[in-house]
């Protein structure tokens, strides 16, 4: 596990602000989401190097639009503090435990958290994800590529 240290911090803000941002749009919350996802720019943020981005949210979301257009399909949009903390917490895992968004967000899909947001929005990210993953199952060893790997190669009868 990587420490969350002041880079950490700069893109899970960055992120934050950015999924805020997108209640601003006319299209909804999971037509945003999908975008974010298949964009060029959470390929530079899986980098997690605040010195590769601009850190402009409105440039991030002139990036997203630019790439697949403007949209104003769906209606339901999650609130402005959900939505930051979805994406603060997005990239804080990804941070830390050094997983890419799509995996992360596939983990733990954003109704999912939308659902949890409630109780889990004041609490400490750590103790989030440990609370997610015991929601889901799982354990910190999801986010062990190694392990995951062993586990293919076991269920192919090859290990």
């Amino acid at each position: 596990m990587k420490k969350f240290d002041h880079n950490g911090l700069l893109v899970a803000e960055y992120q934050g602000k950015l999924f805020e941002k997108s209640t601003e749009l006319e299209c909804s919350t999971a037509i945003f989401i999908r975008r974010f996802l298949h964009s060029d720019l959470v390929k530079k943020m899986d980098v997690n190097d605040p010195a590769t981005l601009t850190l402009d949210v409105n440039e991030g979301i002139q990036s997203i639009q630019n790439q697949f257009g403007k949209s104003d399909y769906g209606k339901i949009k999650y609130s402005k503090s959900t939505m930051f903390w979805m994406g603060y917490m997005y990239r804080y895992i990804s941070y830390t435990r050094e997983v890419t968004t799509k995996f992360v967000m596939k983990l733990f899909p954003y109704k999912y958290l939308n659902d949890v947001y409630y109780s889990f929005h004041t609490q400490d990210p750590e103790w989030c994800v440990r609370s997610l993953l015991e929601m889901c199952g799982q354990s910190e060893d999801v986010f062990d590529n190694n392990l995951r790997l062993k586990a293919v190669i076991a269920a192919r009868g090859t290990y």
